[in-house]
């Protein structure tokens, strides 16, 4: 696994922090929300590196997103909320609304390394 540091761009007023990614190829989906809080549309996508502040994911180029939508991983139930940060073709960068836990983090990793990939 990759150590090089992700940098998460800081908001208004406040300076860049970087934090160590980790690679993982691991299925995804975003999910974005309708109206009155609905879950309205799953897009599948490939997790490609993720840090407790923010991921590189691999989606349809040709898929309009708003800017903040859900995360779903595969192999975990948890919705992780994301804001579009980088774009470019099939890279799509966000930042989480909230740092992961730590243990989340790891457990993914684990779960990475044990399947082999």
């Amino acid at each position: 696994m990759s150590m090089i540091m992700h940098l998460a761009q800081g908001k208004p007023g406040q300076s860049a922090v970087s934090y160590p990614h980790y690679h993982i190829e691991r299925p995804c989906r975003i999910l974005v929300i309708g109206s009155q809080l609905k879950a309205k549309t799953k897009y599948q996508a490939l997790l490609r590196h993720i840090s407790i502040g923010g991921a590189m994911l691999d989606v349809n180029a040709a898929i309009l997103l708003p800017k903040h939508f859900f995360l779903e991983i595969d192999g975990f139930k948890e919705e992780i909320g994301c804001a579009e940060v980088h774009r470019s073709g099939a890279e799509l960068g966000v930042r989480f609304n909230m740092l992961l836990a730590q243990d989340f983090l790891s457990r993914l990793i684990r779960i990475q390394f044990s399947s082999g990939l």
